[in-house]
C-alpha cells in the first residue's frame, strides 16, 4: 500500500493539525512490535523495582514511557523508517528529516493512568517549534482503553504555558470545546502537529493499550534557548530519499 500523502491530507493537516493513515503495519509486524514492547516494559519494571523508588515503580507498572526505543530494539529501529512516517516527513517537513524522538507508551488493563492536556513542543522547545508526532496504535485504541484525544485546530494557538506536576506536564487554560477521541485500528497512525493539544484517558478496559510514538523534525534540529543539538537526530530523509 502507498502511504504517499494526498493534497487532501496536507490541507487537513494545515487546517486542523492532523490526519489519520490507513493501517501501516501487517499483523506479523504488529506481533513483533508487541513482543518488543513487552520485553522493554519488563526491563523498565525490573529496573524500577531494583531502584526502590515507589513513584517510579508505580509509573513503570501503570504508565511507562520508554524513550530512545530505536536504540533498544532492532525491530523498532526498522519501524521508524516505515513508509507511513517517511512519506509524512517528505510531504510535511521537506526533503531532509530526522527522527526527533521516539517512545513506547503502554497502559496496562484496568489501571493504566491518564495523561493531561499538553503540547509535545512544551517538553523541549526547539527551532523550528513545530514537528510531527506519529501516534501509532499497535493494538486497537479506543476510549475505554485510553486512546488519545485531540483538539483539532489547536496547533494554531502557538506554544501555551505548561505546568509540571508529579505525573505530567499539563497545559493551562485549555479550551476543551471541540475535543475528539481518536479511535484507531491496529497499525493506524494519527499524524499531528507537535503544537496540537492532546491528552489520553485512563485504561478502564481489560485490554493493554500499546502505542508507538515516533516524532520527526527537519534535520539538525537545535534547542531554542541554547542553539545546541537536540533530539535523537537519526537520519530519515536526505534530499528526499531514504537516508538509513
Amino acid at each position: 500500500m502507498s502511504f504517499a500523502v494526498t493534497q487532501k491530507q496536507i490541507d487537513q493537516f494545515n487546517e486542523l493539525g492532523y490526519y489519520i493513515s490507513e493501517p501501516a503495519f501487517d499483523s506479523k509486524m504488529l506481533a513483533e512490535i508487541t513482543r518488543e514492547f513487552d520485553r522493554l516494559h519488563a526491563d523498565v519494571i525490573r529496573n524500577a523495582e531494583a531502584g526502590g523508588d515507589a513513584k517510579k515503580i508505580q509509573l513503570a507498572r501503570l504508565r511507562p514511557f520508554i524513550g530512545e526505543a530505536h536504540l533498544k530494539s532492532a525491530v523498532l529501529k526498522e519501524a521508524v523508517k516505515a513508509s507511513v512516517y517517511s512519506e509524512a516527513c517528505r510531504a510535511l517537513l521537506g526533503p531532509d528529516a530526522d527522527l526527533y524522538y521516539n517512545q513506547v507508551v503502554i497502559k496496562p488493563p484496568e489501571k493504566g493512568l491518564p495523561f493531561g492536556w499538553h503540547q509535545d513542543t512544551a517538553y523541549g522547545p526547539c527551532e523550528p517549534l513545530e514537528y510531527l508526532t506519529c501516534w501509532t496504535a499497535i493494538g486497537r485504541a479506543y476510549v475505554d482503553n485510553g486512546c488519545v484525544w485531540i483538539i483539532p485546530g489547536s496547533h494554531k494557538r502557538g506554544l501555551l504555558k505548561h505546568v509540571r506536576n508529579e505525573l505530567s506536564l499539563d497545559a493551562v487554560d485549555v479550551d476543551e470545546r471541540g475535543a475528539i477521541p481518536v479511535e484507531l485500528e491496529p497499525g493506524q497512525v494519527v499524524i499531528f502537529n507537535s503544537l496540537m493539544l492532546h491528552k489520553s484517558g485512563p485504561n478502564v478496559s481489560k485490554d493493554v493499550r500499546r502505542a508507538y510514538v515516533p516524532q520527526y523534525h527537519v534535520s539538525n534540529v537545535i534547542t531554542k534557548d541554547t542553539g545546541q543539538p537536540h533530539g535523537d537526530r537519526f537520519p530519515i530523509l536526505r534530499a528526499g530519499k531514504q537516508a538509513a
